[in-house]
Order: structure tokens, then sequence, then C-alpha cells
């Protein structure tokens, strides 16, 4: 009996590779690690944290400057007020109240240069004026402007 083998003896031809289908292709992964969607959210709330504080603090620095412009020009008004109605007897200390939130105060006295001689008279008198506005209670929370007048005395 003899057997009949084909394939025997004979070399057959190496196949090429297989294709698969694309749609068959297992899906690529793409996208994002939780460990980096994690730093990712740190950095911005890092960022947005700096970023707020910086707006918070010009926020009070804008107030902070518009009160000092408002107390100025409320001063110079109180000044010219004060310089108005200045006589000779005009001494002494006066407040009040400007606005709903500003406070203001003067002060009128005697004033003396350096090179003038103790006991002359003179026939004009120097008067220091100050006139102060503040809006709160710390220091920086005022305004303060002074001058010199002199007053003609009458005979």
């Amino acid at each position: 009996m003899t057997r009949r083998n084909s394939h025997v003896g004979r070399v057959q031809p190496a196949s090429p590779p297989r294709r698969v289908a694309p749609a068959l292709r297992p899906p690529r992964q793409r996208g994002f690690t939780l460990l980096e969607v994690l730093v990712a959210f740190l950095i911005l709330s890092l960022s947005m944290s700096v970023l707020m504080r910086i707006v918070s603090q010009s926020l009070t620095a804008l107030g902070t400057a518009d009160h000092h412009q408002v107390a100025l020009q409320l001063a110079e008004s109180k000044l010219a007020d004060v310089l108005i109605h200045l006589d000779g007897s005009s001494e002494g200390k006066d407040g009040g109240r400007l606005d709903s939130r500003y406070d203001w105060e003067s002060e009128i006295e005697p004033y003396q240069f350096d090179n003038q001689e103790p006991g002359m008279r003179y026939s004009v008198t120097p008067l220091l004026i100050r006139v102060s506005v503040s809006w709160g209670k710390r220091p920086g929370e005022r305004i303060s402007l002074s001058t010199i007048r002199l007053l003609q005395e009458t005979p």
C-alpha cells in the first residue's frame, strides 16, 4: 500500500503576516492618567489661590487709595474754610463729621519762628493751622494738612 503524502518533501513558502482589519484592532487608549489629572488640578488650584490673593490685595489698595483721595479733598476744603474765617480770636480746637465716614479736626495755635526774639512785639502774629480728616482708627487712615498764616494785628 502506498501512501500518498502530498506535502512530504515539498517546501511550502512562508505565508505573509495576516493583517487585521482596522475595525478589529483593539482601541488605542488616549487621554490622561489619574496622576496627570491630579497634578494639573494641583497646579491650577495653587495658581488660582495666588491670583485671588493678588486680586484681593489690589482691591484693598484701591479702596485705601480712594479713601486717601476723598480725605485729601475734604481736608483741603476744610482748611480753606478755616482760613476764610480766621481772625485775631481764632485759637483752639474744633471738629465734626463731614460725611458718614469722615471726621475732621482743626487746631489753631500761635507759632514762633526760630529767629523770632521772645518778648518783642511784631505787627503780625504767626498762627499754625492744622486740619486732619480721618476715616478709621488706624494711624494710616488719617490725612493731615498744616500751614502757617501771618495775621495782621490791629492797633
